[in-house]
């Protein structure tokens, strides 16, 4: 009996002494991940009222406009074209056939033999040609020189060079714009109404509607609170990162429309590059610093349980390719951005 109690006391101390061990384990693995800003956040930032963001929203209004976009996307597919005897003008359709020739030689793609282009909805590869096409009529024939992009990179021995056009119209076609009815609607979209038909739409970007409301929320949000907060300076660190993550994101765009970053930035945001890139820097601050004064942090376990999820955020279904694209130091500051931003957000209130 003495041995019994013996062995059941020296389990029951293992059991105790494994039990411990293993809690003792689990706290020094759930530590907090300690991350290196090369500044104090908080050091630029003097913080206002961050909780409780007051601002106007109108929703109806993004529901409405992204309504009406798809009913012209759907009244655009739907509309046909027939030959007039005139100049063409906005909105028609201009069939032509035109030769592009380099230094006396032919370039074939710059040739076609034939090719529908509406005025005022369509580009084509080379800057002006479109503008030449408004005022002629079928049968015309004009010789025009342009000028290929800098930045033509399908074949990039043809950038910056002259080229002689010699364009022909077949043909210049009026468009027939079908009327938003009932009878339209029936006909083409099983639906009695309008009203139904636009209700139909609406359940069909749903998701796109909740988006950019959310979206929209979000910009109210942050504009507001760099109102709020005011930045007092920039690391010079941050505004090197900035500069060079921005201008990848910003340059792509750009040379899709054919202009430098600060001309993108000018026509989309009212803003040059350099103050863009100061506003992102400053947004990136003021977020630190909420952090800061929160005691927002990352530990090793809700790293782990919130990675999949933030690297699917981000773009990346693979946590690996995530993982090797950026260092855990990042990922984690972006964790903490993100954190203070939700914050941010769910104590603002909407109107």
């Amino acid at each position: 009996m003495g041995n019994d109690m013996l062995n059941k006391s020296l389990k029951k101390w293992i059991t105790c002494a494994v039990t411990v061990i293993a809690l003792f384990s689990l706290t020094a693995c759930n530590t907090e991940i300690k991350v290196d800003y090369g500044y104090n956040p908080s050091d630029y930032v003097q913080l206002g009222q961050y909780k409780g963001i007051e601002v106007q929203v109108d929703e109806a209004a993004i529901e409405k406009g992204l309504i009406n976009k798809r009913v012209l996307n759907d009244q655009k597919e739907k509309t046909t074209y027939s030959n007039v005897d005139r100049e063409a003008i906005q909105g028609d359709k201009v069939i032509v056939t035109y030769t592009g020739s380099i230094n006396g030689q032919q370039v074939s793609g710059f040739s076609n033999d034939e090719q529908g282009l509406i005025l005022g909805t369509d580009t084509f590869i080379v800057e002006g040609f479109i503008d030449e096409l408004y005022g002629m009529k079928a049968d015309d024939f004009k010789i025009v020189i342009l000028t290929v992009p800098e930045n033509f990179t399908m074949a990039q021995e043809y950038a910056g060079s002259k080229i002689v056009f010699e364009i022909t119209v077949n043909q210049v076609q009026a468009p027939n714009v079908p009327m938003i009815t009932d009878t339209y609607v029936k006909e083409n979209f099983d639906c009695d109404t309008v009203e139904a038909y636009e209700n139909k739409i609406k359940n069909e970007i749903q998701e796109t509607i909740d988006e950019q409301i959310e979206e929209a929320k979000k910009e109210a949000v942050l504009t507001k609170l760099q109102d709020i907060c005011s930045v007092t300076g920039y690391p010079d660190a941050l505004i090197e990162t900035k500069t060079e993550e921005l201008n990848k994101s910003i340059n792509f765009y750009a040379l899709m429309q054919d202009m430098t970053p600060d001309e993108y930035c000018q026509n989309k945001f009212n803003i040059s590059f350099d103050e863009y890139v100061k506003r992102a820097a400053a947004q990136e601050l003021i977020f630190y610093a909420i952090a800061q004064n929160e005691n927002i942090i990352i530990k090793e376990y809700d790293y782990k349980a919130n990675l999949p999820g933030f690297a699917e955020s981000r773009g990346h279904s693979d946590v690996q390719s995530f993982t090797e694209k950026y260092d855990k130091d990042k990922i984690v500051k972006g964790m903490i951005l993100q954190n203070a931003q939700d914050l941010v957000m769910n104590n603002a209130v909407f109107k």
